[in-house]
C-alpha cells in the first residue's frame, strides 16, 4: 500500500462521511458502552457542518494510491478560539440530557470546558484537532502517527501557536504522549452520573478517562 497524506477537501465530504460510518461510529470507545443506543452518524445538517469544517483546509486525509486514492485515514481539524468552548457549553447545557449521545456531547463538551486550555496557555488561537480515524484494516502500522506528525507541522506553518485535542481512547492517549503532547485536564467515565447516580458511560477495558492533551509549538 502506497499512503499519501493531503489536505481534506470539499469533494471528499461524501467518502469522509462514509468513512466515519464505517472506522469511527463502530468503534469510539464511548459509543461501544453497552446498550441500544440510538444515534444518527450521517444526516444532512451533520453532512453541513462537517463541510464547513473541512472548507477552513485545516484537515488531513490519508489515501490509499494503490486502491484508487481510498480514504484510509482521517486527521479532522478546525480553527479554535477563546469563547468557542464556552459557547459549544452553553448551546449543549440548555437542557439536560436524557438520550445517551445526549449524554455523551455533554460529558465531553463539559470536560473541554473545564480543561481551560486558552488560560493555561495564554494563545489567542488554537489548531484543535476533532477526531484521528484510521481504517481498520491498516491500525497499528503509524499511519496515525503520520497524521499528526502532518498537522503538526501544517499548524506551524500556518501560524498556529498550540495544537490540541480530546482524546477517548487510551490508545490515541499514547499517540499524543509519543508525539510530545501533554496533559491539560483529564476525567474519568467513573464519575460522570445521571441525575440517578447511575454511570452513564462505560466503554471496554482498557478505556478509562478522556484526556484534553496539547502541544505549544516555538515561535518561528
Amino acid at each position: 500500500m502506497t499512503t499519501v497524506i493531503r489536505e481534506l477537501k470539499a469533494d471528499d465530504k461524501d467518502e469522509f462521511c462514509r468513512f466515519l460510518g464505517e472506522n469511527f461510529y463502530g468503534h469510539e470507545p464511548l459509543l461501544q458502552t453497552p446498550g441500544d443506543h440510538q444515534r444518527s452518524p450521517d444526516t444532512p445538517e451533520k453532512r453541513e457542518a462537517r463541510l464547513a469544517i473541512i472548507q477552513q483546509g485545516l484537515s488531513l486525509a490519508a489515501v490509499d494510491h494503490n486502491d484508487g486514492d481510498r480514504i484510509v485515514g482521517v486527521a479532522y481539524a478546525e480553527i479554535l478560539l477563546p469563547g468557542d468552548l464556552e459557547e459549544s457549553w452553553m448551546k449543549v447545557a440548555e437542557k439536560k440530557p436524557t438520550a445517551f449521545i445526549q449524554h455523551v456531547h455533554y460529558f465531553i463538551t463539559g470536560v473541554e470546558k473545564r480543561s481551560q486550555l486558552f488560560e493555561h496557555y495564554k494563545v489567542k488561537k488554537a489548531l484543535y484537532l476533532n477526531n484521528l480515524t484510521v481504517d481498520s484494516s491498516v491500525r497499528c502500522q503509524g499511519l496515525g502517527r503520520r497524521l499528526v506528525t502532518a498537522l503538526m507541522d501544517m499548524g506551524r506553518s500556518k501560524g498556529f501557536p498550540l495544537l490540541a485535542t480530546c482524546c477517548t481512547s487510551l490508545y490515541s492517549t499514547r499517540v499524543m504522549l509519543s508525539l510530545g503532547m501533554s496533559y491539560v485536564h483529564s476525567e474519568n467515565y467513573v464519575d460522570y452520573k445521571d441525575e440517578d447516580g447511575n454511570m452513564v458511560i462505560r466503554p471496554p477495558a482498557p478505556h478509562t478517562a478522556v484526556n484534553v492533551m496539547a502541544i505549544k509549538f516555538p515561535l518561528l
